[in-house]
C-alpha cells in the first residue's frame, strides 16, 4: 500500500444501514458505503487499513466515531453515514478484500470481493 484517502461523502437521517461495495481499479482500490452511528455527533473514520500477504487480502475497516466539535447537543436519531475509501498499491491488486464496519461493538464484515 502506497496511499489511503478517506472522505465521508453524506450523512443523514436514516437506518442501521451497514453496506459497501468493492471495486478494482488500475492500481487502486476503491470502497464504498454506508455505515450507521448512534447518534447526530457521529461520523466515519478509516480505522485501518492491512495486507495479509499470505492470504493476499486486503482489510478495509470503517468506524463510527465521535464528529469533531459537535458538542453535547447531538440528535438521538440514527444516522447513516456514506463514504468513500481509495487504497493505492504497488505491486499488484490484493485478491480479495474484506471492508468492515465497527458501530462500536465490534467490527463486523459489511462486504467481501475477490478479483
Amino acid at each position: 500500500m502506497t496511499d489511503t484517502q478517506f472522505t465521508v461523502t453524506g450523512r443523514a437521517s436514516g437506518t442501521q444501514a451497514s453496506d459497501a461495495t468493492v471495486t478494482f481499479g488500475d492500481g487502486t482500490v476503491v470502497a464504498e458505503g454506508t455505515i450507521w452511528g448512534a447518534n447526530g455527533c457521529k461520523t466515519a473514520e478509516l480505522a485501518g487499513v492491512s495486507y495479509d500477504g499470505d492470504a493476499d487480502e486486503l482489510t478495509i475497516a470503517v468506524a463510527t466515531t465521535d464528529r469533531e466539535g459537535a458538542g453535547d447537543g447531538c440528535t438521538q436519531a440514527i444516522v447513516e453515514i456514506d463514504y468513500r475509501a481509495v487504497v493505492t498499491v504497488d505491486g499488484g491488486l490484493p485478491g480479495s478484500v474484506t471492508v468492515t464496519h465497527d458501530h462500536g461493538d465490534g467490527p463486523t464484515t459489511a462486504a467481501t470481493a475477490t478479483r
